[in-house]
């Protein structure tokens, strides 16, 4: 497939899980991939990866929440291959390192968001802020966020307790309407601005979710991660999870075949949008 030849993208935390789903899709579909991850062995796994399917990809290793790092991973993308083509924000989800609460009664809460904040959403304002002035001049570029089903709907009770704290559906949720808003502002510019929300994919996230919840939770006590992880597309705990109708989890393969798809001609006139991966468990 060269739907992306000649194509040059940034690919923001693709060490593993959707990030490496979303790489190594843009590389397949013929796209050169500049490759960000936080450390140099996953950074160096997802390249590796790509290259050995016959695609082409660069490491860049660092902190993509730290803003010389957003800038030195622009200027490399230019002084390399003169061109950024493609931005994919993927990084999210909790901070590398751990917050110090202040010492008062709102310390957890203010700590809590405050990472949430800065892993969820500045970062890829950031991003998109070195690289959108290049596109402009340009005129032209395709902008994904990876966001979440979290920012369009309200989990349960028991999956906000156990999963997903309303700071990060918070954040994704702001990241939908950075995604509008900036779609509105480049669009007049031929640059499409769109996000793709996950439902629950099996990462290294969720991993260590069902291994905490078959160690600690009396009802699913014993039983096999894995398993215990294919039973929320299955429907076996609607008091935890809402239904998806599909009855199938989603893969990272899955994200990256959505994101090529929002970043090619074919949707050329698709701008502004998020596009549920999930299986139909959010229906809008």
């Amino acid at each position: 497939m060269t739907a992306l030849k000649n194509q040059v993208a940034l690919v923001t935390a693709a060490g593993r899980g959707i990030g490496q789903g979303i790489a190594r899709a843009l590389a397949a579909a013929g796209a050169t991939v500049l490759v960000n991850s936080y450390g140099a062995e996953t950074t160096a796994r997802t390249v590796a990866l790509i290259e050995e399917a016959g695609g082409k990809a660069e490491p860049f290793v660092g902190d993509i929440t730290d803003p010389d790092t957003i800038l030195a991973m622009r200027d490399k993308a230019l002084s390399e291959w003169g061109q950024i083509d493609i931005l994919v924000n993927n990084v999210g989800a909790g901070s590398k390192d751990a917050v110090q609460p202040p010492k008062h009664e709102l310390g957890g809460h203010m700590a809590m968001w405050n990472s949430l904040y800065g892993q969820n959403l500045l970062p890829i304002v950031l991003m998109s802020e070195a690289v959108v002035p290049h596109m402009l001049e340009r005129k032209q570029g395709k902008i994904v966020h990876v966001s979440s089903i979290a920012a369009r709907t309200s989990m349960t009770d028991q999956a906000l307790k156990m999963f997903v704290p309303p700071a990060y559906g918070a954040m994704k949720a702001a990241l939908l309407s950075y995604t509008q808003n900036q779609a509105e502002l480049l669009g007049p510019a031929n640059i499409n601005v769109n996000a793709v929300c996950p439902g629950i994919v099996y990462t290294d996230a969720w991993k260590a979710n069902a291994e905490r919840v078959v160690a600690h939770v009396e009802r699913f006590k014993g039983q096999d991660p894995r398993t215990w992880f294919e039973g929320i597309a299955r429907g076996d705990y609607p008091d935890i999870f809402d239904t998806t109708p599909l009855r199938r989890e989603q893969t990272v393969e899955d994200i990256g075949n959505a994101v090529v798809f929002l970043v090619s001609q074919a949707a050329m006139n698709i701008t502004g949008q998020s596009l549920m991966v999930d299986g139909g468990m959010v229906k809008l």
